[in-house]
C-alpha cells in the first residue's frame, strides 16, 4: 500500500509538471501551430531589414543570417537580447506563412519566438500567452494520447554498502537491462545486475534481478539521447541470489534517483537506497543498503 501510494503522489507530480512544461513551451506551441496572413516575400522583406549591427549586438529583434532552403521556404536565425534561434519560413497554399523550428535543432528560445510574433502580428502575440485550465487540461490530454511508445536500454556500474547488526557489507558490480516508455510519465523495465560482496574476511558473488518503475517526463529532447529520461525517479524489487559454500535467496527492494543528462551535457549517476535480505553460510548480509554509481 505504501509503495501503491508512493506512485500515485509520484505520478501527480509528474503530471503537474507536464502542465507546467506546457506553459513554458506555450509560445512556441501556438507560434509553429499558427498560419500567418502575411505572404512570405513581405515577411522576408521585414526581416532583411533588421540585420544584426555588429556594433549594436543587442536588440529587440535582429536577423542573424538567411537562408534559401530547396522549395523555397527560409531559414532565418535571429537573436533578442542575449540569445538566438532559428526558424524556417514556408509560404502555405493560402497565401500566407507558416514557422517550423529545424529539423534537429535546438528547442526555439521563447524569448525570440515572442520578438518574432510581435513584429510580425502583434495583435494575436498579445493573447498567445493566456491559457485557460480548461485548455491546459486539454492540451496536455492531447499530448498523453499523442504520445508514441519507445525502447532504451540500462546500463551501469555501481558500488555501495549493507548496514545493519552484522559486520557491514560493501558491494561493487553492474547492471544492464531495458527501459519502455509507456506513456510520457512511467517507465517500466527490468535489469540484471551482478556485484561482488565483501563482508569480513569473505567474497561472495551476487546475481539479482530487478523489475523496475522509474516516474519520468518525457521530453522531445530524450531522442537525441537514446530515449534516456533526463530525470527519473525509480522504485524497483527482485530476488537476490548469493553464492557462498551454498547457493541462498534472498531479495532486495530499493528507491532511487537518476540523473541522465543537464541541458545538453550527459551527468549519468544515479543514487539508491534500499533494504536487502539474504542469509549465506550462516551469516546474515541483511539491512539497509546504500550505492551510487555511473550509468544510464
Amino acid at each position: 500500500m505504501v509503495a501503491l501510494a508512493a506512485v500515485v503522489l509520484a505520478t501527480s507530480g509528474c503530471v503537474t509538471t507536464h502542465e507546467a512544461a506546457i506553459k513554458q513551451r506555450l509560445t512556441q506551441t501556438r507560434f509553429f501551430g499558427r498560419e500567418f496572413h502575411k505572404p512570405l516575400a513581405d515577411v522576408d522583406t521585414f526581416l532583411m531589414q533588421r540585420r544584426q549591427d555588429p556594433a549594436r549586438p543587442w536588440c529587440e529583434l535582429c536577423m542573424v543570417s538567411a537562408l534559401t532552403n530547396p522549395g523555397g521556404s527560409r531559414t532565418y536565425c535571429l537573436s533578442s537580447h542575449d540569445e538566438e534561434s532559428c526558424v524556417v519560413a514556408r509560404s502555405t497554399s493560402g497565401g500566407g506563412v507558416r514557422f517550423e523550428p529545424p529539423q534537429g535543432g535546438p528547442p526555439a528560445s521563447a524569448q525570440v519566438i515572442r520578438a518574432l510574433w510581435n513584429a510580425v502580428e502583434r495583435e494575436s502575440a498579445a493573447a498567445a500567452e493566456h491559457l485557460t485550465e480548461d485548455e491546459l487540461a486539454a492540451m496536455a490530454r492531447e499530448e498523453e494520447e499523442r504520445f508514441t511508445s519507445r525502447w532504451s536500454f540500462i546500463a551501469g556500474a555501481k558500488t555501495g554498502a549493507v548496514v545493519s547488526y552484522d559486520p557491514p557489507t560493501f558491494t561493487f558490480g553492474g547492471q544492464l537491462g531495458f527501459r519502455y516508455w509507456g506513456s510520457l510519465f512511467v517507465v517500466p523495465g527490468a535489469t540484471v545486475e551482478v556485484e561482488s560482496m565483501l563482508q569480513g574476511s569473505r567474497s561472495l558473488a551476487t546475481v539479482g534481478a530487478q523489475g523496475r518503475i522509474e516516474l519520468a517526463l518525457w521530453s522531445d529532447d530524450n531522442e537525441r539521447y537514446f530515449n534516456l529520461p533526463r530525470l527519473s525517479f525509480l522504485m524497483s524489487g527482485g530476488p537476490l541470489v548469493a553464492f557462498g559454500q551454498k547457493a541462498a535467496l534472498g531479495g532486495r527492494a530499493v528507491l532511487g534517483l537518476h540523473l541522465g543528462h543537464l541541458g545538453r551535457f550527459l551527468t549519468p549517476f544515479f543514487f539508491e537506497l534500499g533494504f536487502q535480505a539474504i542469509e549465506v553460510d550462516e551469516q546474515s548480509a541483511t539491512g539497509l543498503r546504500v550505492a551510487v554509481g555511473i550509468g544510464f
